[in-house]
C-alpha cells in the first residue's frame, strides 16, 4: 500500500511563510492579536490562499474566484514536497506558466514516466495533464481505460473531498462546489464509497436520452397518438390519390392542337346558345300571330240592325248602304290581314325547323368535340398531372417519415423506460454483492459521529430510479454545526477507508470554515478522533483553524496536546505575519 502526503508547501518568495506538515494531526493557526479592531479579520491572513496552493500543485485551474490569480505576473511559483511510498520528491507550478509542472529526480519512479523527459539537472517537466492521470493513478487508481470512460470520475473532482475549499465545499458532505451536476456527485461519492460509479453514469446517459427523446407528459402522449392517427388516416386517402392519378397518367391520351379543338367546341356552344334564343323568340312570335288571327272576323250589317232594334231605333236605308260598304271593306282588310299572319307564321315555322336542324348539327359535332376532349388533354394538361402525382408523392414520404418519427419516439421512450428499470433492477443486485466495500464507509461514519454526539449518526447509499441516493442524518441537530459536522464525519471515514486502500491520498485537510459555528466540545472531539485515526493508520489531517476556534479547555480535558501539533501561526498584526508576508486589500475567506 502506498499513499501520497504533504511534507511541505513553499515558494520561491523569501516573505513566503513556509510551512511543513508531519505524519498525523497538523494544526495551522489563525491568531487574532490583542490590538486588532473589529475591522480587523483572520480572513485574508492566508488559510484559505493555502488549500489554493495545495491545489495549484496538485493540477487545478485558476480563475478570478481564487486569491493567488491575482498574484498572476508577479513571478510567483509554489512548490510542495511530496511523499509518495518511500520516495519523496517536489513538485513545482508557476502562476506565470500554469500548464506544466516540474518535479525534481526521483519522480521518475512514478507510474507512466518511462516516456517523461529528463533535464541535465535531473529535473522532468510533463503537463498539468499528464501530472494529474499520474496523480490519479496513485492516488486513486484511475487507470487509461477509466479515463475514457464517459462521465468517469477524475483526480481533481475525487480529491476535492480529500481538502475542500471554499465555502460552497462545506454545504453538503456528499458536494465540493454548487457547480457539480447530479450525476457527477453520483459518480464521485459511489467511486470514493465503493459503489459501481459506472451504474451512475449509466443513469446520466439514459438522461441524455431521455432529453433526446423528450419524454412526454401524459398531455403530450395523447396529442402524439392524436397527431399519429391524423397522418395515418392522410396517409390512406393520399395513397388512394396517388393510385387514381397514376391511372389517369397512364390512360391519358394527348390530343393533337387541344387548345384548338377547345377553343371550336366553346364557339360552338355560343353558337347553338344564340340559335336557341332566337328558337325561343320564334316561337313567342307564332303564338301572338295565331292568337291575332283568331282575334281577326268580318263584319255583319244584320247584327247591327238588331243592335239599334233592341235600342228601339229605326236604322235608315241611306245609312244601310253606307254602313254595307264599311264592312264590305273591313272584311277585305280583315282578309288581307289575315293572309299576312297566315305567311308569317309559315315563315317563322320555316325558321324554328331550320334552327332546330342546325342544332342537333351543331349539337352532334360539339357532342363529338367533347367526347375528343374528355378521352385525352393538352400536353399541359398531363404536366399537370404529372405535377399532382410528384406533389402527392412528396406528401406520401413526408407523412411516411412523420410517422416513423413519432413511432421511433414512441419506441424510445418505452426503450428509455425500461431501460432505467432495468438499471436499477442491476444497481440493486450489484449494491449487495458490494455491501462489504461500502458499509465499511457507513460503520466508520457511525464511529465517528457516535465518538462525536454519544449518538450514532446515519449515512445512507441507496438507490432509486434516478441513481444513487446519498444522505446523512444526525442525531443531534439541537446542536450548533451539526450539518458541518456530517461533513467532517463523511470526510475522515473516507480517509480511512482508501487509506486501507492499495492507493490512496494519504492526507485529509479542511479550512476554517468546517469549523465555524461548532460546538467547542465536538471541535476537540473531531480534532482528537483525527489524531488517533492519523496514527493508527498512517496519513495526515491538516487542520487550518482560527485561534478563537481552538477549544483549549477541551483539549486539555481529552489530554490532546495540541500545541504539538501546531505547523504554523498566521497573524493579523503585521502584514508579515500572513501567509503570503502580506495582506490583499480586499476581504479574502
Amino acid at each position: 500500500m502506498a499513499s501520497l502526503k504533504i511534507r511541505k508547501v513553499r515558494a520561491n518568495k523569501s516573505s513566503f511563510r513556509e510551512v511543513s506538515f508531519d505524519d498525523g494531526l497538523n494544526l495551522v493557526l489563525a491568531e487574532r492579536s490583542a490590538t486588532s479592531t473589529d475591522r480587523d479579520s483572520r480572513n485574508g491572513v492566508g488559510k484559505s490562499t493555502l488549500v489554493e496552493i495545495v491545489h495549484f500543485c496538485l493540477g487545478s485551474s485558476v480563475t478570478q474566484k481564487n486569491v493567488i490569480h491575482q498574484l498572476r505576473s508577479n513571478d510567483w511559483e509554489f512548490s510542495l514536497d511530496l511523499e509518495y511510498g518511500y520516495s519523496g520528491f517536489t513538485v513545482r507550478r508557476s502562476l506565470d506558466k500554469p500548464t506544466v509542472v516540474t518535479l525534481t529526480n526521483p519522480a521518475r519512479d512514478l507510474p507512466s514516466m518511462d516516456a517523461a523527459k529528463i533535464s541535465l539537472n535531473g529535473d522532468i517537466e510533463i503537463s498539468v495533464k499528464a501530472w494529474k492521470e499520474i496523480l490519479g493513478e496513485i492516488c486513486f487508481g484511475l487507470t487509461e481505460e477509466v479515463a475514457a470512460e464517459k462521465y468517469s470520475p477524475t483526480f481533481r473532482a475525487l480529491t476535492s473531498y480529500f481538502a475542500r475549499s471554499g465555502r460552497d465545499a462545506y454545504l453538503d458532505p456528499f458536494t465540493t462546489s454548487r457547480q457539480i451536476r447530479s450525476y457527477q456527485k453520483q459518480v464521485y461519492n459511489a467511486y470514493l464509497v465503493g459503489l459501481n460509479w459506472r451504474h451512475a453514469s449509466e443513469w446520466q446517459v439514459l438522461k441524455d436520452q431521455e432529453k433526446k427523446v423528450r419524454t412526454p407528459s401524459q398531455e403530450s402522449t395523447i396529442r402524439k397518438r392524436s397527431t399519429l392517427a391524423t397522418l395515418e388516416n392522410e396517409q390512406v386517402r393520399l395513397l388512394a390519390d396517388q393510385q387514381r392519378l397514376r391511372n389517369q397518367v397512364t390512360d391519358f391520351r394527348v390530343v393533337p392542337e387541344y387548345s384548338a379543338v377547345q377553343e371550336q367546341t366553346q364557339h360552338l356552344t355560343a353558337e347553338m346558345r344564340e340559335l336557341v334564343n332566337e328558337s325561343a323568340i320564334l316561337k313567342l312570335k307564332i303564338s301572338r300571330y295565331e292568337q291575332q288571327m283568331s282575334a281577326e272576323s268580318p263584319g255583319d250589317l244584320n247584327r247591327v240592325k238588331d243592335i239599334y232594334s233592341e235600342a228601339g231605333l229605326l236604322f235608315p236605308d241611306n245609312v244601310s248602304r253606307e254602313l254595307s260598304d264599311v264592312i264590305h271593306f273591313h272584311n277585305e282588310v280583315t282578309a288581307h290581314r289575315r293572309e299576312y299572319l297566315q305567311n308569317e307564321i309559315v315563315h317563322l315555322r320555316a325558321r324554328a325547323s331550320e334552327i332546330s336542324a342546325t342544332l342537333n348539327t351543331l349539337d352532334n359535332q360539339r357532342a363529338e368535340l367533347i367526347r375528343l376532349l374528355n378521352e385525352g388533354g393538352a400536353v399541359e394538361d398531363l404536366g399537370q398531372l404529372q405535377f399532382r402525382l410528384g406533389r402527392t408523392q412528396e406528401r406520401l414520404e413526408e407523412i411516411g417519415k412523420r410517422i416513423a418519427e413519432l413511432e421511433s419516439s414512441a419506441a424510445e421512450e418505452a426503450t428509455v423506460a425500461s431501460g432505467r428499470q432495468a438499471l436499477l433492477s442491476r444497481a440493486l443486485l450489484d449494491r449487495a454483492e458490494r455491501r462489504p466495500k461500502w458499509s465499511t464507509v457507513t460503520s466508520r461514519f457511525v464511529e465517528v459521529t457516535q465518538y462525536l454526539y454519544g449518538q450514532p449518526g446515519e449515512i445512507n447509499f441507496g438507490l432509486n430510479e434516478n441513481g444513487f441516493v446519498f444522505e446523512t442524518k444526525m442525531q443531534r441537530r439541537g446542536s450548533n454545526g451539526v450539518d458541518l459536522m456530517s461533513v467532517y464525519s463523511y470526510d475522515i471515514s473516507l480517509a480511512q477507508v482508501w487509506q486501507e486502500a492499495v492507493t490512496s491520498p494519504g492526507f485529509l485537510m479542511h479550512d476554517s470554515l468546517l469549523f465555524e459555528g461548532v460546538d467547542e466540545r465536538q471541535i476537540a472531539l473531531a480534532l482528537n478522533y483525527a489524531k488517533q485515526a492519523c496514527e493508527r493508520l498512517d496519513f495526515q489531517y491538516i487542520a487550518l483553524i482560527n485561534s478563537d476556534n481552538l477549544p483549549i479547555v477541551d483539549l486539555q480535558e481529552i489530554g490532546l496536546k495540541w500545541q504539538d501539533h501546531v505547523r504554523l501561526q498566521l497573524g493579523d498584526a503585521r502584514p508579515e505575519d500572513a501567509l503570503l508576508g502580506f495582506r490583499f486589500n480586499q476581504t479574502i475567506s
